[in-house]
């Protein structure tokens, strides 16, 4: 038996996921990534085939068909794996139940065993806010089934911790982007193609809706995963948004983009087709801040970062 234990990471073959396994190599014994791998098409294994194989173990399959009791020493459990919120939209039972089934198996495992549970959620919890930067005190009134199905597994940790003394830490993240981010992100999906456009020679890119109503609180990758860590040295049983409190219109978001890669941009504008996403999401990270972690990545750093990744990996 190691000194550290071992640890899960839930959705271990994804963008977010990848990063923090690299950052967390370290810190136990054996790390099993588990993950269906249905977001990262047919090199399913690119975000993950440079880590060691002799620290991570790969296993391909539903977390909520996963029997977590099969795995020895587990001294955290990492949990996000997610279906997309515009599956969500288009199979809302079938996108509810697979977000709360696995909600339950982790939790219940970890609640069980006494694993730590590290839960990423979202900020699609909030709903209509009357005040920006949102706090994490603000009423959570989820409008898509995203988010309803994120604040239930919000809601029952809540309970196990109450009834079973589970420690956990919940970061609800805001708009997240950078290397290893995918095509199809419910906010940022824009930034990966203009700039897969881009590399293509296509500077036309699509607008929905007004360019200088949808605001967006862009937070890089990295700054997430040091999020994360940080929640995680105590386990305090705690929310906390990881955001960066700036609102970027998609206006300011296309002058950054031409600015950091000096290009221009034809813009064509469509009448918004989409009900299931909101037009303005700015988080506080007061709470965060007070445990020493602050955003490093400013948006035209991460945009470059994101560039560069995109061009040296074309097969993608």
């Amino acid at each position: 038996m190691g000194k550290r234990g071992n640890a899960i990471i839930t959705g271990g073959g994804g963008f977010i996921a990848s990063h923090l396994a690299e950052k967390i190599q370290d810190k136990y014994d054996t790390i099993y990534l588990i993950d269906n791998f249905v977001r990262t098409g047919d090199d399913k294994y690119r975000n993950i085939k440079h880590l060691d194989s002799d620290k991570f173990v790969v296993i391909e399959k539903e977390v909520s068909k996963v029997n977590f009791y099969d795995f020895e020493n587990i001294e955290a459990l990492y949990h996000l794996a997610a279906t997309r919120i515009n599956r969500c939209a288009k199979n809302p039972k079938e996108g509810h139940k697979m977000l709360a089934d696995a909600g339950f198996n982790v939790v219940n495992y970890c609640a069980s065993v006494g694993a730590k549970l590290f839960f990423a959620s979202t900020a699609s919890v909030y709903n209509n806010p009357k005040r920006f930067p949102i706090e994490e005190s603000d009423p959570c009134e989820p409008h898509t089934i995203y988010g309803s199905a994120k604040y239930y597994t919000e809601n029952l940790i809540r309970t196990y911790a109450k009834s079973h003394n589970l420690q956990y830490a919940i970061c609800r993240f805001f708009s997240v982007y950078g290397v290893r981010m995918d095509c199809e992100g419910a906010y940022t999906e824009i930034i990966f193609n203009w700039l897969d456009q881009i590399k293509e020679g296509n500077n036309k890119v699509t607008v929905y809706g007004d360019p200088d109503k949808k605001i967006l609180d862009l937070v890089y990758v990295s700054d997430v995963v040091d999020a994360i860590l940080k929640v995680t040295e105590d386990w305090n049983n705690d929310v906390y948004n990881v955001s960066t409190e700036t609102g970027v219109s998609i206006t300011d978001l296309i002058k950054t983009i031409e600015e950091a890669l000096d290009v221009r941009l034809e813009i064509s504008m469509v009448p918004e087709n989409r009900t299931d996403i909101e037009n303005k999401r700015i988080g506080s990270v007061k709470k965060l801040k007070e445990l020493g972690w602050t955003d490093k990545v400013d948006l035209s750093q991460g945009l470059i970062k994101t560039w560069n990744w995109i061009n040296d990996n074309k097969d993608r």
